[in-house]
């Protein structure tokens, strides 16, 4: 598996800490000329998860949400849902749990108007009875939103030279 980083935001949420918080969108490249598939990266210090995106309309509508954050102190809000698989094995056996997230891209209005990415992750539990855990929560409360445009700018790049969907991959 090889993976491609478009969009790449990073930033150290506490001074304290070693390393980076992150979102960072990515396609992992195809084997045999199959169609990408785009990936978001959600990651603290110590723990990150990947889930996809439905398609390269929704990765385009995550970069539209991006470039659309007003640079000024406005009211704005977006929010994307993203969805995933994968495998755990719980103390009752094996399932195949179902991980979801809302990536919100927005100005705060309870924190000055200031720009920021929130993310949250969950994790549905199949069978009854019906379990919904929490997952990862990624928080930037200060986005630099010209640094998040230009990220946004060369993903949509990258999309625009893919070409509309179904095109074969670069």
């Amino acid at each position: 598996m090889h993976f491609e980083q478009v969009f790449t935001y990073a930033w150290q949420s506490d001074p304290a800490e070693k390393g980076s918080s992150v979102l960072s969108v990515a396609y992992e490249t195809p084997e045999g000329g199959g169609p990408r598939r785009w990936l978001l990266l959600a990651g603290l210090p110590i723990f990150s998860e990947l889930l996809t995106f439905d398609d390269t309309a929704h990765v385009r509508e995550f970069a539209r949400a991006v470039l659309d954050l007003p640079v000024t102190p406005t009211f704005y809000e977006r929010e994307l849902h993203l969805s995933g698989s994968g495998t755990r094995t719980p103390a009752c056996g094996p399932a195949e749990p179902e991980p979801f997230a809302t990536l919100r891209v927005g100005r705060d209005p309870d924190d000055e108007l200031r720009a920021c990415f929130a993310y949250q992750s969950y994790v549905a539990f199949p069978g009854m009875p019906h379990m919904t855990a929490l997952g990862l929560e990624v928080i930037c409360d200060d986005v630099d939103v010209d640094r998040a445009h230009a990220e946004a700018r060369a993903l949509l790049a990258v999309l625009d030279a893919a070409g509309p969907p179904g095109a074969p991959p670069l």
